[in-house]
């Protein structure tokens, strides 16, 4: 297909200017493996020409979508590799590229998909939840989290999907493994101790352990799994297709259930991300102004907003804020 035409039908499609009759098989075609190229080009176009911002309803709706692409189950590399492909210009487009992608996956496996066994838990930012697995684990979720996770474990495996940060106190079942899937890797405990965060809009994906043993697997390299030992946090960088393997404080890692904003060589991006979803407020500033910079700070629970903005201030030479109808404006 032509990329005139391509540009056409999406242009139509998300100006809702496609018969009702016409949109089923749209999205099918849309979401197909064919003419990627041409289509990401022409959306493009298209993001270009329609400024404008994401709202937090629809970041969760797609944050969702995310997780039901992950519980479909194996195989799965082909989904993931069509879902990156779908974020990669879904930012401004998502609304209807969340219509599409959905029917794409409820035709493709409706009978596999969400059941009503299966259970989500979406924590909103400036909160955090304490929840109990039907296996008797332990699950703390942090702000802008969502868990996505089965009623009753049926089968051999106890699969739960993450977007978000949270950890988990794991039920022993030697017969039965525990695995929390994120987008990039999946973490496989026994009966352990662990925190895994792995926020969408993060290139960072980690796995912190306390206690036990965890088995970590990637889809860079599914067959070469490492082993978690306490104490030790595995980094994946989507951005630049690593991993590594560090020494940390684990109950540092964990006092977020406390009520405890801890940073531990923590990139200025990083922080400022963290501060949005504690406080349920939105950040405006020049990204990449403090890039390749470190940080490491504490703050206790009854440390507000304005005390941890004024630390930063203090600590970051050259850096200001002002607060304004709920958004922080730094320069």
């Amino acid at each position: 297909m032509a990329n005139k035409t391509i540009h056409t039908l999406l242009t139509k499609f998300f100006g809702n200017d496609l018969p009702e009759a016409t949109q089923m098989t749209f999205r099918k075609w849309f979401v197909d493996d064919t003419c990627w190229q041409d289509k990401e080009e022409a959306m493009l176009d298209i993001w270009e020409q329609t400024p404008g911002e994401v709202d937090e309803k629809t970041k969760r709706e797609l944050v969702k979508l995310h997780c039901r692409i992950q519980s479909v189950s194996e195989p799965v590399m082909e989904k993931r590799t069509l879902f990156r492909k779908i974020m990669r210009v879904a930012a401004i487009l998502l609304l209807p590229l969340l219509g599409a992608a959905a029917s794409y996956f409820i035709m493709q496996n409706e009978p596999r998909m969400i059941e009503p066994e299966w259970i989500e838990c979406f924590v909103p930012n400036g909160e955090k939840r304490q929840i109990f697995l039907s296996d008797g684990s332990e699950v703390w979720l942090n702000s802008g989290s969502l868990l996505l996770y089965s009623a009753s474990f049926e089968g051999g495996k106890r699969s739960i999907y993450l977007n978000g940060e949270a950890s988990f106190k794991v039920a022993k079942d030697p017969d039965k493994p525990f695995i929390v899937k994120t987008g990039h890797l999946a973490v496989e405990a026994l009966g352990t101790h662990f925190n895994v965060e792995a926020y969408p809009d993060s290139e960072l994906t980690t796995a912190t352990l306390e206690e036990g043993k965890v088995r970590i697997v990637t889809d860079l390299a599914p067959d070469e799994p490492v082993i978690l030992y306490p104490d030790e946090q595995f980094i994946y960088n989507s951005r630049s297709e690593t991993v590594s393997k560090e020494v940390v404080n684990a109950a540092k890692v964990l006092q977020w259930k406390h009520g405890y904003l801890t940073f531990q060589g923590a990139s200025f991006d990083h922080i400022v991300k963290t501060i949005e979803r504690r406080f349920d407020v939105t950040i405006n500033y020049e990204t990449g102004k403090f890039a390749g910079r470190s940080f490491t700070m504490k703050f206790r629970p009854d440390e507000g907003l304005n005390h941890v903005l004024d630390i930063l201030q203090e600590m970051i030479n050259g850096l200001h804020y002002r607060i304004k109808d709920n958004i922080i404006y730094i320069n």
